[in-house]
């Protein structure tokens, strides 16, 4: 089956949402009642306050007054013991509330750019990793690298997009901190003000505490799934906070695709600071929630983004899969 324009839920190749999990699920092995990436995650209680620097851009109101917001912290795997000091994706989710409903999400990863700018470079990515064992234990890392190297080749071959996000995950060591840890959001969005007239940005969440990757050394002493514990522990003392900072466009820069960087001298604008403070009393609830980046607030709109799009409907297909009884 083609795809058509209207029909976000199937590839430029003919892949479905449904096709693309089913291939995460062998790739990654989550339990059936896991999320199919992102498997072990906390829920916490935020609040927003926003700066101000924004209003004239939108009428989002949850960006331009305070607001209730819940964040889900994760590690990116889609294995529930996935070694948290190992390199490799985390994840910030946030959900902004209106009388405990959710009103807006955002999805961000601590890449500056996705890893290729279709579904099907992306599910590639996840398989050669899968594969290699790269999502292996802590002691497995050197031997996961290895085997690793000839998947990434094919990978770059058929993808070569891919190769700003292999760059940057060969460069970083394990984060030491969910809270001292940079989340992009990788996607282009819009902001619309009341005239109509629209503004198209990227977000980033950058920590309040600066930016530390843990020590390979150091990490060897660690628990495998330290992090939320680390985040807690912290948390004892008062709250953690992240600045959601907005990267505006200017002509040229790509809207519709997520693997090229915008230069880093576009404008950088503060839209206001997120303050975790604590464990969600309703964390279950909250679990069995879908995290979707294209759940967007009136004043806020999707680019031009096929790879944004798509993700709705695996994300879909994920929550239908896991929720199930």
């Amino acid at each position: 089956m083609a795809q058509t324009p209207q029909d976000s839920s199937v590839t430029a190749d003919g892949m479905t949402a449904a096709q693309a999990v089913d291939r995460i699920e062998a790739a990654a092995h989550p339990r059936p009642h896991d999320r199919r990436l992102h498997a072990r995650g906390a829920v916490y209680d935020a609040r927003f306050v926003p700066s101000g620097q924004i209003t004239k851009w939108t009428t989002a109101a949850c960006l331009t007054a305070e607001s209730e917001a819940v964040i889900r912290f994760s590690n990116g795997s889609g294995r529930f013991d996935a070694d948290d000091r190992a390199r490799g994706v985390r994840g910030m989710a946030v959900k902004f509330l209106d009388a405990d409903k959710s009103v807006m999400d955002l999805v961000a990863a601590n890449f500056r750019v996705f890893p290729s700018h279709n579904p099907e470079g992306f599910i590639d990515l996840v398989e050669a990793l899968g594969k290699a064992g790269a999502e292996g234990g802590f002691a497995d890392r050197a031997k996961g690298k290895l085997a690793a190297a000839g998947k990434f080749a094919t990978v770059l071959a058929q993808h070569p997009e891919s190769r700003g996000a292999l760059k940057s995950f060969a460069g970083q060591q394990a984060p030491a901190s969910f809270a001292t840890t940079r989340y992009d959001g990788l996607h282009a969005f819009v902001l619309v003000d009341e005239s109509g007239e629209r503004r198209p940005f990227r977000y980033r969440l950058v920590p309040q505490l600066g930016e530390v990757e843990i020590d390979p050394a150091y990490a060897e002493t660690l628990a495998p799934n330290f992090l939320i514990g680390d985040l807690d522990s912290r948390l004892e003392t008062g709250p953690v906070t992240f600045t959601l900072v907005y990267q505006f466009a200017e002509p040229g820069d790509p809207t519709h695709d997520p693997s090229q960087a915008w230069p880093e001298h576009r404008p950088l604008i503060p839209a206001g600071h997120l303050h975790v403070t604590a464990r969600s009393p309703r964390e279950d609830h909250w679990q069995r929630q879908v995290f979707d980046p294209t759940r967007l607030a009136p004043g806020v709109e999707p680019s031009d983004d096929a790879m944004l799009a798509f993700r709705r409907h695996a994300y879909s297909v994920s929550a239908e899969r896991r929720l199930a009884p």
